[in-house]
């Protein structure tokens, strides 16, 4: 293929070539290093390090999104299964770093070769738990509207997965207020070390809404009553709680919330009526 210079002369087209074969080799040693680190804590900052190097390297290829080519070679191809691996490797040491906007980009950039690329690549057998994962990462920071926006996303096919299940699941139990089927599903939880954590910060989240439900409720409650609502195990962990959100815990065994002098909402009713009119009569003229 040849193009026309602006004398009228003509010269070949360069071609776009993908990385070279020793890129792709590189990719992959460093990848093999990374999965001999495993998940040990004391090798957390050498994982990091080593997936910075990954990304670097990534650079150089040129078949990755948005760039890939409808037909793409068997070498663009592996250059596509190496950047899915990649990102992969960061979703999870992201978890275990406690960088969770890190994990939020990371599944990010991974819906694009688990959507886009999906017909080019056999499926990637970490797919599922990442999707659940991020799935129990929206129930764990209740972004409730979030969640069932991402799951409608994952194909049906792939809904019957236990990870999957078992995100959804969770979230019709903290819907109907069977807290302790939460409490059962994290003590025989599906997911490993990375699911734990969302699954503390679930039981978080939980215990907050107990939390803040009781104080509306009641003016006091027996302290039994309320660390098995609350799903402590023990009184030092009730007590702690209580004193972190101001509640009074008495020697009968009682905890006082101290909400009773809140004072009640008042609403601006003649300013609502007034408002309501005017829309009334601006819709009258309309009509």
């Amino acid at each position: 293929r040849r193009s026309r210079d602006s004398r009228g002369g003509e010269f070949p087209t360069p071609r776009r070539q993908s990385a070279p074969l020793g890129m792709a080799a590189n990719v992959q040693a460093l990848l093999k290093k990374l999965a001999a680190l495993g998940d040990k804590d004391d090798k957390l900052d050498e994982g990091l390090s080593l997936l910075s190097q990954l990304k670097v390297a990534l650079l150089a290829f040129d078949a990755l999104p948005p760039s890939t080519p409808p037909t793409p070679s068997a070498a663009q191809l592996e250059e596509l299964r190496l950047a899915r691996e990649v990102f992969e490797a960061g979703a999870f040491l992201s978890i275990r770093a406690t960088d969770i906007p890190s994990f939020e980009r990371h599944v990010a950039q991974l819906k694009v070769y688990y959507t886009d690329c999906a017909g080019l690549l056999p499926q990637s057998p970490k797919q599922l738990p990442i999707l659940g994962l991020n799935l129990l990462r929206l129930l764990a920071q209740n972004r409730i509207a979030e969640f069932h926006t991402e799951l409608e996303l994952v194909p049906a096919e792939l809904q019957s997965d236990a990870h999957i299940r078992y995100s959804a699941q969770l979230e019709e139990h903290i819907m109907e207020g069977s807290y302790n089927k939460v409490l059962a599903a994290k003590q025989g939880g599906l997911f490993a070390r990375e699911g734990m954590y969302f699954m503390d910060l679930l039981v978080e989240t939980v215990r907050d809404e107990i939390a803040d439900c009781s104080e509306k409720a009641y003016a006091s409650i027996a302290s039994a009553e309320l660390r098995a609502l609350l799903m402590l195990g023990s009184d030092a962990e009730l007590g702690e709680y209580a004193d972190a959100r101001g509640w009074a815990v008495g020697a009968d065994g009682v905890v006082a919330f101290g909400g009773g002098d809140a004072k009640p909402l008042l609403l601006p009713s003649k300013e609502l009526i007034q408002e309501t009119l005017s829309y009334a009569k601006e819709l009258e003229r309309i009509v």
